[in-house]
This record gives C-alpha cells, structure tokens and sequence, in this order.
C-alpha cells in the first residue's frame, strides 16, 4: 500500500501557494528555501520533486 504524501500544497489568502511538510506541520524547507508564496505551477512541480526526493534510497557513508 504507498505511503501517504509528505507534502501538501495550500492556497493562501493573497492567492499564492505554499507547500507544507504533513510531518511536521510547517511550511516545508529545502537548502534553506521556505516554499511559500509560490505559483500554483510551480507547485505541482516542487511537490512531484520533493515526493521523489523523499523515496529515495538512503546512502550511509
């Protein structure tokens, strides 16, 4: 059964988005980038890429 997404897209009140991390409840942060005030485009891409970052096999070095 796939696990459920990590990550959201919510639509503020000035008409732009933000993506929130469901695990932590905020607004999701990648290199130091807040993912918020975002086009909704711009969006659906970010969150397919995070969502694969995510699932990806984990290296131990």
């Amino acid at each position: 059964m796939p696990a459920e997404p990590r990550f959201e897209a919510r639509k503020q009140a000035d008409q732009t988005w933000t993506i929130f991390d469901r695990r932590t409840g905020q607004t999701a942060e990648r290199s130091g980038l807040i993912l918020a005030g975002l086009n909704k485009r711009a969006v659906l891409g970010l969150i397919h890429i995070l969502e694969q970052i995510e699932d990806a096999p984990k290296l131990v070095h």
